[in-house]
């Protein structure tokens, strides 16, 4: 394996819409689907190139969610699912940084992601984010 940053995003906010092109420039997401995302999520598909050597390495990921479902439920789902796709048996890197959009940090969350190997946690303006290294960063426990 070698030794590299790999971020990716999770997007549990059904109205995100229109932010999700900019990000999925940037990194991989996985989002959640809503009548918002749903649309921005399938323009991407169409304009995405075909010919990118590393399809986990930006673009996007759709996945769906029951109504009753909250985003930190959701979270705590899919979070297993990202991992399998993006650690270390899915991609080269792993992941060494999960940013999550649409829900708070929660003791749940946190457990949930270190489970996964998140040793670093940061409150956004949109959620939080979590890292695997003790790279700069607040943890907040």
């Amino acid at each position: 394996m070698s030794v590299g940053r790999h971020k990716v995003g999770l997007v549990v906010d059904r109205r995100f819409g229109n932010r999700l092109l900019e990000l999925a420039r940037s990194f991989h997401l996985w989002v959640v689907e809503s009548p918002a995302n749903s649309v921005i999520v399938q323009q991407i598909w169409r304009t995405e190139e075909s010919s990118r050597e590393d399809d986990l390495s930006n673009g996007v990921t759709s996945f769906q969610a029951s109504d009753s479902e909250t985003p930190e439920e959701t979270c705590i789902r899919i979070a297993s699912d990202l991992d399998e796709h993006h650690g270390e048996f899915g991609h080269d890197p792993p992941w060494s940084e999960i940013e999550v959009f649409g829900t708070n940090l929660t003791p749940s969350l946190r457990e949930a992601f270190g489970e996964l190997g998140a040793t670093v946690f940061d409150r956004t303006r949109d959620g939080f984010r979590c890292r695997r290294s003790h790279e700069e960063g607040q943890d907040l426990s």
